[in-house]
């Protein structure tokens, strides 16, 4: 895309040699680096600018400048290049700091807390309102979700009784049922729940804080219903906000009217970036196979749109400078109303700097081009520094360029006139297929290479590895080509010229279908995809940092045999620490209760390298559930479950299961006689039908276990205690599985949901001195908290549940001796068992020594 519009704007390639000449020449790529060190520097609090913050970066960066100028104005070009990039370096951090630390006195940051709060508050929307559909009914979900409408507002006020308080800062509005008739601009009167973003309870769970910090927001606000949000005043409709949300809107309706309302989602999404009609099982086959970039606003749409219109340019209907005028304002009108995402904006300046040289007769490097897009971005936000999406945007264009400069592109005219006299006078039909045989080569080539370039950073956030979006590559990309200038015209014809819109609309839809059939094809090609730990992030910077240098400096650098050396030794040294681990285990037993919400998980990993689930599931959403634990075993590099005991049929018990099946290995499946019988059963008994589907679809063996049983990991002992073989005549939670495990001497004690009369059985038994207990369910008084205690006499207890657990509960352990922790208050909780102590880590406190 790249090679073509760059081929189009310049009409011919007469000057090629010049260009590649010109390329070296790049001093934005320095600026651009120098920028992003201070930006990283500063995030991570590092070394120097750390220490300066408290002096002032600002006052640092204007001390910089200068000498930067002292220096420049004496004759020493050298030095003051030098002191430029220090300069440049101290104001991005300066930026970054702005941005991330400093926010308003009255910022509603300032009254969010961890837990929700009543408020009410007055805002103005800052962007049109998005429909969250409903998710699907589904047996695993214990609560089901409706519609949702969110919003972008920024506060202008909050009420603290009778009195109004200032407040301000952007915040996110999400509001149960449909929300209608708001604008951008309007303002509004809201009553909800306020709260600051949701922080990771756990290692490899994605930081929603961060995210939201990064867009400048500190809090967020949910409401019960439509009606608690009032218009208070509505906005004119000359206004740039209303303006941008009208022509979204009409596009949206014209693509329903002829696109046809079944293609009309995924039209919307690709062409205007609304998502909110799209459903996740639609979204979820793009994702697996690697082309989520397609149905969303990103740089290829503004690379598509340009390539048309330069292709337009050469028709000579009006003239050169004209037409690349025109080509400018609409790129840039399309950025904005697409949103002005940073991947649009990226693609937006390219384009804008490309036609910028045509029109004075220059050629400039595209790194230096790419370079300059990331300097308006970070100058927008810096904090974009650290999105996984703004990454991955700029690395593809930057690889596209890199392949362009190694192997060329179909459009490029050969070189020797004799050449092209020949081909000229080859049939129309050979040139055709030739041409189409290049490009699908060139098509394969940059394909490969860009998923080759990107799997290590897809990896590390995504856990995933999409080989199938190489061989769909061509088909996607003509397809997507045809989807969005099928799409454009339909947009823009559809005002005045309804009957190309029909046309343009009925082709948009054909290909739109088209692109899902191949996706959806793609997705069940055996191996298409699989889920994997990532790499470590220092090593995820050393291949980046080495991978940018090839680019810049190639064959300069070392010798192409030298670089394949280099990147198979960084290969095998990231490689070491998962071999390492895996032939000198650990002399631990480390057992970790993660933070599931209302919901149970506990994960074993033996010395030996094996690893064991006690239940997997949380109260509320199975996919939610699902990237919980899953963000956990990848964050310890496991990739294989040895076996999994489901205590009951309660599904927050175990409707994380089945998404583990399609992302682990899993050994086993140990479950009691009463797990899939309707007697008991205390909730509807599709769920563990839906389970047992999923383990025979997986070909995991499921085997019933009951008290006497025994199971060994290697050196660790599990014993079954409860419930009997014939079970116990109540509901499922009193026939919940109750098994100790044993190492070194340590016991733990995983009790399940046990109530009554199971519990009774239980402890009717001999007492077990235990040295760390899971709080029966969840903690509850129904558990019998004191006589539990002081049957099993615990010096740690874990209570796996909600941020707000009984005090009494927790009285009663600790008035047995016990060190009593939440996983709804401090996260994740990870123990080290050992002959000569147990030690305690917090995952939000980060902070270890409390051992016994």
């Amino acid at each position: 895309m790249i090679s073509a519009i760059e081929s189009l704007a310049t009409g011919n390639s007469r000057d090629s040699d010049l260009a590649r000449s010109d390329q070296r020449y790049q001093p934005l790529v320095v600026v651009a680096l120098a920028l992003v060190t201070g930006i990283v520097i500063d995030h991570a609090d590092w070394l120097v600018l750390a220490k300066l913050r408290d002096v002032s970066l600002w006052s640092a960066a204007f001390v910089g400048l200068v000498a930067w100028w002292c220096f420049w104005r004496g004759g020493h070009p050298a030095i003051s290049a030098w002191f430029l990039l220090f300069t440049i370096s101290l104001t991005g951090g300066a930026w970054h700091d702005l941005r991330w630390n400093a926010f308003s006195s009255h910022d509603i940051g300032r009254y969010a807390t961890q837990k929700t709060e009543p408020t009410c508050v007055t805002a103005i929307v800052l962007a049109g309102p998005e429909s969250v559909p409903p998710t699907p009914a589904t047996p695993l979900r214990a609560i089901p979700g409706g519609e949702r409408t969110r919003l972008q507002i920024d506060l202008t006020g909050i009420r603290d009784g009778t009195a109004w308080l200032p407040a301000g800062g952007r915040c996110q509005l999400l509001v149960d049922g449909h929300l209608l008739g708001v604008r951008p601009g309007d303002e509004l009167q809201i009553y909800g729940q306020l709260r600051r973003p949701a922080r990771p309870m756990n290692p490899g769970e994605f930081d929603f804080a961060s995210h939201a910090r990064a867009e400048h927001r500190l809090g967020a606000i949910a409401s019960r219903s439509p009606d608690c949000v009032t218009i208070t005043s509505a906005v004119r409709f000359g206004s740039p906000q209303a303006i941008l949300g009208a022509i979204r809107e009409r596009g949206k309706q014209l693509l329903q009217a002829y696109v046809g309302r079944e293609q009309a989602p995924l039209a919307a999404a690709i062409l205007l970036g609304m998502r909110e009609d799209l459903p996740d099982e639609e979204l979820l086959p793009f994702f697996l196979t690697g082309t989520i970039h397609v149905i969303v606003v990103s740089g290829l749409n503004v690379g598509i749109l340009a390539l048309g219109l330069m292709w337009l340019q050469r028709t000579e209907l009006v003239s050169r400078r004209a037409s690349l005028l025109a080509i400018i304002i609409v790129v840039l009108s399309y950025t904005l109303i697409a949103g002005a995402q940073p991947p649009v904006v990226r693609s937006a300046v390219l384009v804008v700097l490309l036609c910028m040289a045509a029109w004075t007769g220059r050629r400039g490097g595209a790194f230096n081009a790419l370079a300059a897009a990331v300097i308006i971005v970070l100058a927008g936000n810096p904090a974009q520094l650290f999105r996984t999406g703004t990454q991955l945007s700029f690395l593809c264009v930057a690889v596209l360029i890199w392949v362009n400069e190694l192997f060329g592109n179909p459009l490029r005219d050969e070189s020797d006139p004799l050449d092209r006299l020949i081909a000229a006078s080859r049939p129309w039909y050979s040139r055709a297929s030739r041409n189409a045989i290049l490009w699908t080569m060139w098509l394969f080539i940059t394909a490969a290479v860009v998923w080759l370039a990107t799997l290590p950073l897809v990896l590390q956030r995504f856990h995933l590895a999409s080989p199938a979006a190489m061989v769909i590559a061509p088909a996607v990309w003509l397809l997507a080509l045809v989807t969005m200038w099928a799409g454009f015209i339909t947009l823009a014809c559809g005002w005045l010229v309804p009957i190309a819109a029909m046309v343009a609309g009925k082709v948009c839809s054909w290909s739109l279908a088209g692109l899902a059939g191949i996706v959806d094809w793609a997705e069940g090609l055996p191996g298409g995809h699989f889920w994997a730990p990532g790499p470590a992030t220092w090593w995820i910077v050393g291949f980046y940092l080495g991978l940018m240098a090839v680019m810049l400096w190639g064959r300069a650098l070392v010798p192409p045999r030298w670089q394949l050396g280099v990147l198979c030794a960084w290969i095998a040294i990231g490689l070491t620490p998962p071999l390492v681990k895996h032939w000198f285990p650990e002399d631990d037993l480390r057992c970790s209760f993660i933070a599931m919400g209302q919901g149970t998980c506990v994960v074993v990993e033996t010395p030996d390298g094996q690893t064991l689930l006690y239940d997997a599931g949380s109260l509320g959403s199975p996919e939610y559930a699902t990237e919980i634990v899953a963000g956990y075993l990848w964050h310890r590099g496991i990739m294989h479950i040895d076996g999994i005991i489901l205590s009951h049929a309660d599904v927050d018990h175990y409707n994380a299961v089945p998404g583990l099946l399609k992302r682990f290995d899993v050994g086993a499946v140990y479950v009691s006689p009463a797990m899939f019988d309707w007697y008991g059963a205390t909730g509807p008994m599709d769920a563990p039908e839906v389970l047992k589907q999923a383990l025979t679809e997986a070909a995991v063996p499921i085997r019933e276990i009951w008290s006497g049983d025994r199971l060994r990991l290697g050196e660790v002992t599990i014993d079954v205690i409860h419930p009997p073989r014939d079970g116990a005549i109540a509901s499922d939670n009193a026939n919940s599985i109750t098994v100790t495990i044993e190492f070194a001497g340590r016991r733990l004690l995983l009790p399940g949901d046990l109530e009554t009369p199971g519990l009774e059985e239980v402890i009717a038994e001999l007492p077990i001195d235990c040295d760390l207990l899971m709080a029966p369910h969840h903690g509850s008084r129904r558990s019998d908290p004191p006589g539990f205690a002081a049957w099993s006499t615990p010096e740690w207890v874990v209570i796996s549940g909600e941020s707000d657990s009984d005090s009494e509960v927790q009285r009663a352990y600790r008035s047995a001796g016990a060190e009593v922790l939440n996983t709804g208050q401090l996260g994740a909780v990870q123990f080290c068992l050992n002959r000569s102590q147990i030690e305690a880590t917090i995952w939000l406190d980060r902070r270890e020594g409390l051992s016994r």
